[in-house]
């Protein structure tokens, strides 16, 4: 019989149906929390320590500590392994959520921590289309940003709400903007365009979440030889581009073929795209040999 899926709750893997957290616990309450997803490639976890450290800088940034690094990597490491054969070996997404801990709803608000943060990590399967990477995606703009930017918080509002506008349009993103016009991020992604041959992506000062996937993309521009610019990029900048593409840790490369009802570039996948989205998959293929 196959494994029951199990959940990581504060040191301990339980049952999937079985797995709770208290209606007292701040992240519920009051929002105060972060996450991360990451990806499994089997049993190894891509870029893990990255991950972490976003995380327990997003804690520090919301005023509490999310407890010792090497909890949060077992956490999320023996999850992965743990849950192999209810997913029959195949990769996963795995999302580590690290709230305040317990709040003492007696206390003034904001209220009062009463004990250790809690630590919650789930896995399951991955639903991804593969055509998306041969044919693209497309997007919409919406004029809105996520408070907090640099943090991935559990008040995930802004991105939820603007990925469901998207949807209403028919788009599978939405591309966060400034009122002044100039493009953030996706709801759920990082953006990157490539115009007269350069590579450039907006910058984390702008007023968005510095990707791990997005610096992997970096990399692997800098190994391919390929000009990359991180500045502001404007929305009538970027239908004007070469092409485009989306960055995300379970979605990894993801090409950006329309903007707004109109194609990007020719509406198809471009050469530096592919060239990148190989380029990942080399530098992930390093990492799980080196890891091994």
């Amino acid at each position: 019989m196959k494994a029951p899926l199990r959940v990581w709750i504060d040191g301990t893997l339980v049952a999937a149906d079985r797995a709770v957290v208290s209606v007292f616990d701040r992240g519920f309450r009051n929002g105060e929390g972060v996450f991360e997803t990451f990806r499994a490639y089997g049993a190894h976890v891509f870029r893990l320590d990255q991950h972490l450290e976003r995380a327990l800088a997003g804690a520090r940034e919301l005023g509490f500590d999310a407890g010792p690094r090497e909890r949060l990597h077992e956490a999320v490491a023996s999850t992965a392994r743990a849950n192999l054969d209810a997913l029959d070996g195949q990769d996963s997404a795995l999302r580590l959520t690290i709230s305040a801990g317990a709040i003492d709803p007696d206390a003034p608000f904001p209220g009062r921590a009463t004990g250790e943060p809690t630590v919650v990590v789930t896995s399951h399967r991955l639903a991804l289309d593969p055509r998306r990477t041969e044919v693209g995606v497309t997007a919409v703009t919406v004029p809105l940003a996520r408070e907090l930017p640099h943090v991935k918080a559990v008040s995930y509002l802004v991105a939820v709400t603007a990925r469901r506008r998207a949807r209403e349009e028919g788009a599978d993103e939405a591309l966060l903007t400034t009122p002044s016009g100039d493009v953030l991020e996706g709801a759920g992604s990082n953006l990157f365009a490539v115009v007269d041959g350069t590579l450039v992506t907006p910058p984390t000062d702008a007023g968005l979440l510095a990707g791990v996937t997005r610096a992997v993309v970096l990399e692997a521009a800098g190994r391919l030889g390929i000009a990359a610019d991180t500045r502001p990029l404007r929305v009538d900048e970027l239908v004007r581009a070469d092409e485009a593409f989306l960055t995300a840790t379970t979605r990894e490369v993801v090409p950006l073929v329309g903007l707004d009802g109109r194609a990007l570039g020719d509406g198809r996948p471009g050469p530096v795209t592919a060239r990148l989205i190989a380029g990942y998959r080399d530098i992930v293929e390093e990492e799980r040999r080196t890891a091994r």
